[in-house]
């Protein structure tokens, strides 16, 4: 029987009907991707009745929760219903072998994951949740000749492993990047959520709707950094070592051990790397500022409790003293400041007024990371550590709470000047 389909695809989908091993589309809110995808599955089934589709999330503890009605729904509007049997769990091909299913990730192992080798597509939705572990299970399970692997996303992180895998610029591969504005059969009501949301909260918006990392909206710790150029912003490029004090903030963390390294630029900081080393301990960094800076005078800003921590180095010997043994000085209160204030001046640094004295070379990739990460706990006024992002943030705090402190007219430190 022939049938005949009428589908209207939006030009931002085009490249994603050419065949391809991966095919990603990331974006915002209303931009179309999962109607594209759930359109595509409903075409290639009509084509080719054998033709076995699984469609993934990380975690599906529900078929309420997964693209099943929205492909249902599909299969009605392009007028193929007669062509298909919709069941409870899944969706068979009348005429055919073919079927789609629906399946969570984390029910899998290395063993139960073989089910899925004869498929000849697998759409994973929410591709943003999909961990490591899942890639590495899929990817090469889905192995049947000419079979195709399609991700559609909200991006969240540049961390996150499907942003790193289309980041590796895959052979076979192609991903497109669309939001609310690319798709001409936005409802009104939508156009005008996205319009509210503009106006209330830009950053969260430009996530939500324009599809950019998440840098938590108003709920951002620091929110006053901006991750687009300077002036705009505070990611500057120009950023270079000026020849004078190399400043280095420290936080002691075992894992990771987290360090920003500056210069001073007038009244302002100026960011040239940010290190984040996993496993780690005071001697490993320090010897790593000595190879990077040698013959400089290097002043490390770090966290007061180094001055009383024992590391096992040895016997008795703080950080501090690890620190003045590289001969490097070390400048730092004598107690902690508290939270808020640190992220108070650091705030202020980033913007204060119209201007933006903290600048961030982009190599300094940790740290604009963590700056836009980093968010408060629900209701409170307390940062949320779960993210890992307060390492980077801490070291930089402790860095402009030394050097940059906007919020007291005198520096008061602990210092010491390394003696030979």
């Amino acid at each position: 029987m022939l049938v005949s389909i009428n589908r209207r695809v939006p030009r931002w989908a085009l490249p994603l009907q050419r065949r391809q091993r991966y095919k990603g589309a990331s974006g915002g809110r209303g931009s179309g991707k999962s109607h594209f995808f759930a359109e595509e599955a409903v075409e290639r089934m009509v084509c080719d009745p054998s033709l076995r589709v699984v469609c993934i999330r990380e975690v599906q503890r529900s078929l309420k929760f997964s693209a099943k009605a929205l492909v249902e729904a599909k299969i009605r509007e392009l007028g193929v219903a007669s062509l298909f049997l919709v069941l409870t769990t899944e969706i068979r091909r009348v005429g055919g072998s073919g079927v789609m299913i629906f399946e969570g990730m984390q029910d899998h192992t290395s063993d139960s994951i073989k089910s899925l080798e004869g498929f000849g597509v697998a759409w994973v939705e929410e591709a943003q949740s999909i961990s490591q572990r899942s890639l590495d299970l899929l990817l090469p399970t889905i192995r049947a000749e000419g079979s195709e692997i399609w991700f559609s996303w909200n991006p969240d992180k540049k961390t996150d492993p499907v942003d790193q895998l289309f980041a590796k610029g895959l052979d076979g591969s192609v991903r497109v990047h669309t939001t609310y504005r690319d798709n001409p059969f936005l409802p009104s009501t939508l156009r005008d959520e996205a319009r509210r949301l503009k106006e209330a909260d830009p950053e969260k918006y430009e996530h939500v709707w324009g599809g950019a990392y998440n840098l938590g909206g108003k709920g951002r710790v620091y929110a006053k950094f901006l991750d687009k150029p300077f002036p705009e912003g505070n990611v500057d490029a120009s950023v270079c070592d000026l020849g004078g004090e190399i400043y280095v903030g420290q936080d002691f963390n075992v894992n990771p051990m987290a360090s920003v390294i500056a210069v001073r630029a007038v009244d302002e900081c100026h960011v040239l790397d940010c290190l984040l080393i996993e496993t780690s301990n005071t001697p490993e960094v320090c010897q790593e500022i000595a190879d990077r800076f040698p013959h400089r005078r290097v002043v490390f800003c770090p966290d007061p409790a180094g001055n009383a921590r024992h590391t096992n180095a040895k016997a008795g010997q703080t950080d501090f003293a690890i620190i003045r043994s590289f001969g490097f000085e070390v400048r730092a209160p004598s107690a902690h400041p508290p939270v808020v204030d640190r992220v108070n001046n650091v705030n202020m640094m980033l913007c204060d007024g119209h201007r933006r004295r903290m600048r961030i070379h982009p190599k300094a990739a940790h740290l604009i990371e963590s700056f836009g990460g980093q968010v408060y706990k629900t209701d409170t006024n307390i940062p949320d550590k779960s993210g890992g992002y307060d390492h980077p943030n801490d070291a930089a705090g402790y860095l402009c709470w030394q050097e940059f402190n906007l919020l007291h007219d005198t520096r008061a430190s602990v210092s010491s000047f390394a003696i030979g």
